[in-house]
C-alpha cells in the first residue's frame, strides 16, 4: 500500500534542522557535565544562614493558674542542622519577666516536619506572649507569629 502524496508534506529544511538540533545539544550538555565531573548542576545557593519554619499550638488555649501547659511546635528547616538549643520563650506581659519552656539541648532539625512537645506550669494569671526561639551560636533567634495567651 503506497501513501497518499497529496496528505503527506516533506519535512521543511528548518524543521529537519531543528530535529538534529535537540539531540546535539543534550549530547553537549551530557559531555560538559561528564568532564567536569559534577553530578549535580546546582540550581541556587542557599542563604548562609537556614531558615527555619514552625507553627505553635498551645493546649489548653486558656489554662487555669498552676495548670499543666503543653505546647506542640511542628518545627522544619531549608537544610538539616543541629541547633545548640530550641525553646518556645515565654514572657508575662505585666512584669516582662520570661517564664520559657525547658531548652532541648543539641537538637537537630531536618527539612521534613518534625512535632516537638514541650509542658510546664503558669502559676500566676495574666497575660503572656511566647514564640518559638532557637541558638545556633550565641545568639537566640525568635521566630515570628509572637502569640498571646491568658492564664486565669
Amino acid at each position: 500500500m503506497t501513501p497518499d502524496t497529496e496528505t503527506v508534506q516533506p519535512l521543511s529544511r528548518s524543521r529537519f534542522l531543528l530535529l538534529l538540533g535537540v539531540p546535539a545539544l543534550v549530547a553537549v550538555l551530557v559531555l560538559a557535565v561528564l568532564l567536569t565531573g559534577e553530578r549535580d548542576v546546582p540550581v541556587a545557593d542557599l542563604p548562609p544562614t537556614p531558615t527555619v519554619l514552625a507553627t505553635l499550638r498551645l493546649e489548653p488555649r486558656v489554662p487555669k493558674a498552676g495548670e499543666e501547659v503543653v505546647v506542640r511546635a511542628t518545627v522544619a528547616a531549608d537544610r538539616p542542622i543541629t541547633v545548640r538549643a530550641l525553646t518556645v520563650q515565654v514572657v508575662q506581659n505585666s512584669t516582662n519577666e520570661s517564664r520559657d519552656f525547658p531548652e532541648l539541648r543539641e537538637h537537630a532539625i531536618g527539612t521534613t516536619a518534625q512535632e516537638i512537645t514541650l509542658q510546664r506550669a503558669f502559676n500566676t494569671p495574666g497575660e503572656y506572649t511566647y514564640l518559638l526561639a532557637y541558638r545556633l551560636d550565641d545568639d537566640w533567634v525568635r521566630l515570628k507569629p509572637w502569640e498571646t495567651f491568658t492564664v486565669r
